[in-house]
């Protein structure tokens, strides 16, 4: 019976992790994109380590790789600077087929800017069979660099001294706020890209953003021919409101997207060919995964489709499936004797940290560009790894126990004699992990626009943790409660805590446990204010958007929360148990109810 157990557990624990893997990485067909080509994709070729913020520029032939690599797929492509080693790109789009939109950078740096316009009008003229049309300046007055007037300055004065079509670009409510710009181009220049709306819009429904977003500047600027020069969706990063990124949802947008602009008639250039690494350093994880490409040149999915999440999954299931495994040999060399019911659970519990550790890792290492993120991941890796560790000692230990004792209650503060090294590890990886959870969700409060979710890596303490306190509640003494096998002092302790003497009230119970009390109520706190602002929109572009706040309100989709910041918030509720349940108890002394 024992051996039946033990093999119906692996075999669930199996089939589980495949599902896991599996299911969310099933092949989305798509229809291939009409003519079979893109009209046009933003082109900056910069790979991994080479960044305009540093001057480590791309050679010419990588440059012309990636021209021939974008070649079969792409009409024309999109430059923002006519500098930076991109004065290359004309000769090269003439040599394979492609025409250019060719740009010129825009700053508060007079001086950076006067060679870009120079150099802008020297390839304009050298290529105009290549360069079909300009545009002078990329969202300078959306980062508040130059006026108007400056900027129409720089486009009268590449007017004059080209051929070819001139516009400028930036978001599209900068054009009512500054209609003026229209007067000096040929035409306008518009960036829609519903995952950095105001209010943002899920991939569902962002094509018909689009279409609306479109046709209010139509209707504003009649006459005046427009490009839809940014449009496109995130591969990673941090979901906003409805939007939430990914492959397949980028694959399903860019597919939905062509068709609806065939349809109606719509000139566009997708953004980006390539992911740009270099970018998060500015706008975070979610800005350098905007490439059709990943950063190495493998293409992320074929636009005649199928597209799936995560090609890697089989070697993930392999990998999450050893390491369980691997943890489980262990648990067995400590030759203590468990029964059947006993090695079920440590199988199910060590499979389901395994997979969610693999998970993050593989997040980790899949989304991080600069040491600062790199040393954090590593951090929370080696956190979440030593408290894997313990957490499976100890569940070990209980179950293996005929039964726990009981001890005086007693908080983090205070000393306690003999405690072993598992036990050590345990209660202060959890705490760690715990501070972790309630700075990151502050910040993400107060400055949350190019800032992660940590669920990933805290998805492990907020199993891992409820899970060792309900094994451990099984394992109780007579006249205990489930309340006081939850405290994080105890959790990893071979005994249940027993308050003694009289009610404390909440207010006693916290001077004497200040620890547990600033996590716990501080980790609710924060779960609070993480629904309020991004639970279904982020509070900061209400607020500080271009549209009226009540307008903006009228525009959320209340029935698509932002699901990621959500389960953040039930994260953070499951890491405050193990913190309240010591204030709970020690509030009153624990008696079986």
């Amino acid at each position: 019976m024992r051996l039946i157990l033990i093999l119906a557990a692996l075999l669930v624990a199996g089939l589980a992790n495949l599902a896991v893997w599996s299911l969310p990485n099933l092949p989305v067909p798509l229809d291939p994109p009409p003519g079979g080509k893109l009209r046009s994709v933003s082109f900056a070729p910069f790979r991994d380590g080479q960044s305009p913020l540093t001057g480590v520029l791309p050679s010419t032939a990588q440059i012309e790789e990636d021209i021939v690599a974008l070649a079969p797929q792409v009409a024309g492509i999109r430059t923002y600077t006519s500098l930076e080693g991109l004065q290359v790109v004309p000769e090269l789009a003439r040599k394979h087929g492609m025409q250019v939109t060719m740009g010129a950078w825009l700053s508060s740096r007079t001086d950076k800017n006067e060679a870009e316009i120079a150099s802008l009008i020297d390839l304009a003229n050298r290529y105009p069979d290549v360069i079909t049309r300009v545009i002078v300046g990329n969202e300078v007055l959306l980062r508040r660099e130059l006026t108007p007037e400056q900027v129409t300055g720089y486009i009268d004065r590449v007017k004059a001294a080209v051929k070819q079509p001139v516009s400028y670009a930036d978001v599209w409510e900068w054009w009512l706020k500054y209609p003026q710009i229209a007067d000096h181009v040929d035409y306008l220049t518009i960036h829609l890209l519903p995952y950095w709306e105001d209010v943002p819009a899920g991939v569902e429904a962002a094509t018909e953003r689009i279409r609306q977003s479109y046709r209010t500047i139509a209707h504003r600027f009649p006459g005046k021919p427009i490009l839809v020069g940014e449009t496109g969706w995130p591969t990673q990063g941090r979901s906003r409101g409805a939007a939430v990124p990914g492959l397949v949802n980028k694959a399903k947008f860019v597919n939905a997207f062509v068709r609806m602009a065939e349809q109606e008639g719509f000139d566009y250039n997708v953004i980006e060919a390539f992911d740009q690494e270099w970018k998060a350093k500015l706008e975070g994880t979610v800005g350098g995964h905007w490439g059709l490409y990943n950063a190495d040149r493998t293409p992320k999915f074929s636009l005649a489709g199928p597209a799936v999440g995560n090609v890697a999954w089989p070697w993930l299931f392999a990998a999450s499936s050893g390491l369980a495994l691997v943890l489980l040999g262990g648990l067995a060399l400590l030759r203590r004797h468990l029964p059947g019911t006993g090695w079920a659970v440590l199988i199910l519990l060590a499979q389901a940290l395994s997979t969610l550790y693999v998970r993050a890792a593989f997040l980790a290492e899949h989304g991080k560009h600069y040491w600062q993120d790199t040393t954090l991941a590593v951090a929370m890796l080696a956190l979440t790894a030593a408290l894997v560790l313990a957490v499976l000692l100890t569940a070990h230990r209980t179950l293996a126990s005929g039964g726990l004792a009981s001890e005086p209650l007693v908080g983090l503060r205070h000393a306690r004699p003999a405690l072993t090294r598992t036990e050590r590890v345990g209660r202060w990886s959890a705490v760690a992990l715990g501070v972790a959870a309630l700075v990151w969700s502050l910040l993400i409060v107060y400055d949350g626009r190019y800032r992660d979710f940590p669920n990933p890596y805290l998805l492990i303490p907020a199993v891992a943790l409820p899970a060792l306190g309900l094994i451990r509640a099984a394992r109780r003494p007579v006249g205990t409660e489930t309340r006081g096998a939850l405290g994080i002092a105890s959790l990893f302790r071979p005994a249940i805590p027993v308050a003694d003497g009289a009610p404390r009230g909440l207010c006693g119970a916290v001077r004497r446990l200040p620890v547990e009390s600033v996590l716990g109520f501080g980790l609710l706190l924060a779960a609070l204010l993480t629904v309020v602002a991004e639970g279904f929109v982020p509070l900061e572009s209400l607020i500080y958007g271009q549209l009226p706040f009540m307008e903006a309100l009228h525009e959320v989709d209340w029935t698509r929360p932002n699901w990621e910041a959500l389960g953040w918030a039930a994260l953070q509720v499951l890491l405050a148990l193990p913190f309240l349940a010591g204030v709970w108890s020690a509030r009153r002394p624990l008696r079986r109810i």
